[in-house]
């Protein structure tokens, strides 16, 4: 069996504020250390419980938050090219996601936002609003890859289980305002217990699918930040309002597709 390990910063135990997003802050250092020991805890777990193979992508802010040095030796690092080709390719038995985070507009969501957090104040799929965890399961279902396990904050399992209700989550902290978070005590006990339950499980997990074609819809903060889509790449999509680009497509074959 063979895992790919999608990781994102906000959701891992131990980023507890804003603060730890920005790169110049030395709590950033700490996040980063964080999402490494989460990714170790999540490869050992996978190892434990059978897994051959484990694949990991540094997904947050385009990468280099992870040092490889400090990743467990039998984790293989990833680009986001090389985790669209594995998931193509059939090479993936399934996918676990950690350092989950809500959809924009949660109530109690730390962090809320899909994909940027400057620029996209919706983001839809057939009318629905998505997460970057939903998106992703689009993605993989497309090929036939379960996203068996979200990891994350509370209200990011909980939007996990909307999209589908078999996957397995585990909420390793929550939050009562956007920008500030609170661990779960046994937090690393929550992500290993997810990770092997979900292995032991993953037949029992299905996968998360719209009915084609597919509309995606992008409303973004401001009107010039559409404008600026329409200037770059002229008028490929269509305008819905001053602030909102629609994108008509037939398939999903890669991530890309859900995307402007």
């Amino acid at each position: 069996m063979n895992l790919f390990v999608l990781t994102d910063l906000e959701g891992i135990a131990g980023v507890l504020d804003i603060e730890f997003m920005k790169r110049d802050n030395e709590k950033y250092q700490i996040a980063c250390r964080c999402l490494e020991k989460s990714i170790n805890l999540v490869t050992n777990a996978a190892f434990e419980a059978g897994v051959e193979k484990v694949y990991y992508l540094d997904g947050h802010g385009g990468g280099g938050n992870v040092n490889p040095e400090n990743i467990d030796k039998r984790a293989v690092k990833c680009d986001i090219h090389q985790w669209q080709d594995l998931i193509i390719s059939g090479k993936i038995d399934f996918q676990i996601e950690i350092g989950a985070h809500a959809r924009p507009g949660t109530i109690g969501g730390f962090l809320d936002h899909t994909l940027s957090s400057m620029a996209f104040f919706t983001f839809k799929v057939n009318g629905i609003e998505m997460s970057e965890y939903s998106l992703h399961a689009l993605f993989c279902s497309a090929h036939k890859v379960p996203i068996i396990a979200c990891i994350g904050d509370e209200m990011a399992c909980r939007q996990a289980k909307e999209y589908n209700p078999t996957v397995f989550t585990g909420a390793v902290k929550h939050a009562k305002i956007r920008n500030q978070a609170t661990d779960y005590e046994n937090a690393d006990e929550i992500l290993t217990s997810t990770v092997k339950t979900a292995i032991a499980n993953y037949k029992s997990v299905g996968f998360y699918t719209l009915e084609a074609p597919y509309t995606l819809d992008v409303t973004y903060y401001r009107t010039d930040m559409c404008e600026d889509v329409i200037a770059r790449r002229g008028e490929i999509y269509d305008r819905l309002d001053a602030r909102t680009l629609r994108k008509r497509f037939d398939k999903i074959v890669r991530y890309d597709d859900l995307k402007l």
